[in-house]
């Protein structure tokens, strides 16, 4: 999907987002949120943070112009030489100087001189939509320095790619905690600008802060719906996704699994699905058949396989039913061939 072959280019790719849910998993980490933080006094305060989606979706809409470049020259001209500005309306002078966080530091010509930190990402947000999220004086004084000695001209553009963000184990998580407001914007027909949202801390970020999942993010969740978790998956979530089920056998194919282990899974499964209120949910997939590696086990392998993997999800599976030894032992002699014997 993201036109890429190497798996350690794939890896690095900035195309692929990659998470796992659990329940500890929320809002914070997903979108943005409050994370501690050293301030240039040594002090331990708290700043607002994007977090991993955040960031991908903003990657997938990147203004593609120089100012990463003209923002570098910046602050190595501010860590050799700092200047002295002053606030637009009152002309309150203070100096700029830099740090070694590559961030801007405004110092009031004042008997405090309290040390304001400008980042980056607030100079981009002002220069590119208008967004002041602290400091406005000092903020706007540095933006407008910087874009007009530098000769910044922001530039928008669309960004044609196609970027795709896996969420493995998406049932694990409480998905209306995460996604919060974004159950909205990754609707198919809410993409783009049209189905921008404001976000929990918008407030911090100023009145015309909006955010959107752009049109040429993908995502892919990842689950097993076999799982009790599965039942926190709502249906407002489910009908904004595209339901596709990875079978057993084809789980076999994918993996390189070899014939005779792949018949030895066939009639495990083909065993499971003829006990009473089970169903194919209930087969057992490629990945119990892997070792360390990635790669299919040997022949030899299958007896550990059969005690240390599938025999005790066999016991939870059958767990209060009356009869369940006898069907374990059932599935046993199915899996080795052994049926005629059973």
């Amino acid at each position: 999907m993201i036109g890429v072959q190497d798996d350690e280019i794939f890896v690095k790719s900035p195309q692929f987002g990659f998470v796992q849910f659990h329940p500890s998993y929320d809002y914070t980490d997903f979108v943005e949120g409050l994370r501690p933080a050293n301030n240039d006094n040594g002090n331990v305060g708290f700043e607002l943070k994007d977090g991993i989606f955040k960031k991908f979706c903003q990657q997938a809409n990147k203004k593609k112009d120089n100012f990463d470049v003209l923002y570098n020259n910046f602050i190595d001209d501010l860590l050799q030489n700092p200047i002295t500005l002053s606030t637009p309306t009152q002309k309150k002078p203070f100096t700029l100087e830099a740090n070694s966080k590559n961030s801007c530091v405004a110092i009031p010509q004042t008997e405090v001189g309290t040390r304001l930190s400008i980042t980056k990402e607030m100079i981009a947000a002002y220069l590119y939509n208008g967004v002041i999220r602290d400091w406005k004086p000092y903020l706007v004084s540095v933006a407008e320095y910087f874009k007009n000695t530098y000769n910044f001209k922001p530039e928008k553009i669309g960004n044609d790619k196609n970027y795709v963000f896996v969420i493995d184990e998406i049932n694990r998580g409480e998905i209306s905690k995460i996604f919060g407001e974004l159950f909205f914007s990754i609707d198919p027909t809410y993409r783009g600008v049209k189905g921008a949202v404001k976000t929990q801390y918008a407030n911090m970020q100023g009145e015309d802060e909006s955010f959107y999942v752009p049109e040429n993010v993908y995502i892919i969740g990842c689950m097993n719906d076999i799982d009790r978790s599965v039942e926190s998956f709502d249906f407002a979530m489910r009908r904004r996704f595209t339901w596709i089920e990875v079978t057993a056998q084809e789980s076999a194919i994918n993996m390189g699994l070899t014939e005779p282990i792949t018949k030895a899974m066939e009639r495990l499964n083909e065993a499971i699905e003829n006990i009473v209120g089970f169903s194919s949910a209930y087969h057992i997939g490629g990945a119990y058949f892997l070792n360390t590696k990635g790669e299919c086990i040997q022949d030899e392998e299958l007896e550990n396989v059969w005690d240390y993997r599938i025999e005790p999800l066999l016991k939870e599976y059958l767990r209060g039913m009356p009869n369940g030894k006898n069907e374990v032992e059932k599935l046993k002699n199915a899996f080795f061939g052994n049926e005629d014997n059973g």
